[in-house]
């Protein structure tokens, strides 16, 4: 064979030979590069992934502060809404009160317009006994019989019967009963007063014998201190009213 032909024949095998590493060289190429392109797809899903994950974390803390604030909310009305109704309740608490107050008050001026009404009645219904009484009284005649000088006028009480004095004074009240004698009644009996005590006698002294030279002390002798106490002379007093101290509560003798 001449070497014109074994040159023909060694070209195209080493073209052929040229384009099948080419064509290699560009398959690995593309393959490199759509490794490359993968990688990338990856990488930019896995960074979209980690960003999704971001923002789900980022949406489930907003959510968390939302919900949080909406809880504080909620415990802010219903705190609001607590102190609302306690200040209602007090103020409804003070109504009643200031009504029960207002209702106590008027029973009290009620009670007191009621008294002083009474009082009013009964001062008009004493003034008017009063009057009716002094009336009567000025129609009784002046006590009659002799007036003592200190003593006054003698009554006979128509309550009780007591014979006392008035001792000069306006009223003529019986120390015993209190009854006055102007409001005696005009057809009155005076009852029998109840039986009084029989004064005491004394045992007189017995009497010396003639005899007898001794003499005891008192007797008015020489020496002695003056007359006995039985023998002194009686109060003259006494010959007209029972007892002196207390003559506004004694009869005359």
């Amino acid at each position: 064979m001449s070497p014109t032909k074994k040159s023909a024949k060694k070209k195209p095998a080493q073209a052929n030979k040229k384009a099948a590493a080419k064509q290699k060289a560009a398959a690995k190429k593309k393959a490199a590069a759509v490794a490359t392109s993968r990688k990338k797809v990856a990488a930019v899903k896995k960074k979209a992934a980690a960003a999704k994950k971001k923002t789900a974390a980022i949406k489930k803390k907003a959510a968390a502060i939302k919900k949080k604030e909406a809880a504080k909310k909620t415990a802010a009305a219903a705190k609001k809404k607590a102190e609302i109704d306690a200040a209602r309740k007090k103020v409804v608490e003070a109504k009643k009160a200031a009504a029960l107050e207002a209702k106590k008050k008027a029973e009290a001026e009620k009670r007191a317009k009621a008294a002083e009404t009474a009082r009013k009645k009964e001062e008009q219904a004493q003034l008017a006994a009063q009057k009716k009484l002094d009336k009567a009284r000025a129609k009784v005649p002046p006590p009659t019989g002799p007036q003592h000088p200190t003593r006054g006028y003698k009554y006979e009480c128509f309550g009780c019967g007591l014979k006392f004095y008035d001792m000069n004074r306006p009223e003529p009240t019986c120390p015993t009963c209190n009854e006055d004698q102007r409001d005696r009644p005009v057809n009155a009996r005076t009852p029998t007063p109840a039986a009084r005590k029989a004064r005491a006698v004394r045992p007189m002294a017995p009497l010396l014998d003639e005899d007898e030279t001794e003499l005891r002390p008192g007797t008015g002798e020489e020496g002695d201190e003056g007359p006995a106490a039985d023998e002194r002379t009686p109060d003259p007093a006494g010959a007209i009213f029972d007892d002196v101290g207390t003559a506004t509560e004694t009869d005359e003798t």
